[in-house]
């Protein structure tokens, strides 16, 4: 109960002060508590991803088609010299590419996972679910 009367006798005393003294703080002060406030504020803050430009993006599928392309040609084609290092390669840059386009696109990365035919395979499918074609 002691804390009741405390409480009521603590807004009175704002009350009577906000009596007194009506006028706000000196402007210099509330330019300071202003910045201060806006500085933690921006601490606080939640840091938004910028969108991505869509011209990286359309020159991104552009170049996944592009090596895709190269890794069906090597394929198919029966005789060529150094066919699994140029395979090699051609999915490594494959996968550099597709990760890219993953970070781009806000797909969360896949950790788990090493490179290979099942990682390649589920961020295409998380790629063309967000609307991306090459």
């Amino acid at each position: 109960m002691e804390w009741v009367a405390l409480l009521f006798l603590f807004l009175l005393l704002c009350a009577l002060l906000n009596l007194v003294l009506p006028q706000p703080p000196p402007s210099r002060w509330r330019r300071g508590l202003h910045a201060a406030a806006e500085r933690v504020a921006g601490r606080l803050r939640r840091r938004s991803a910028p969108e991505p430009d869509p011209f990286e993006t359309l020159q991104l599928q552009t170049r996944l088609g592009q090596l895709a392309g190269k890794i069906r040609r090597v394929e198919a084609t029966p005789h060529v010299y150094a066919k699994a290092h140029r395979l090699m390669a051609l999915e490594a840059a494959y996968d550099d590419l597709l990760d890219e386009a993953c970070r781009l696109a806000g797909v969360p990365p896949e950790a788990d996972l090493q490179r290979g035919e099942e990682r390649r395979w589920l961020e295409e499918q998380n790629l063309a679910s967000r609307g991306w074609s090459w």
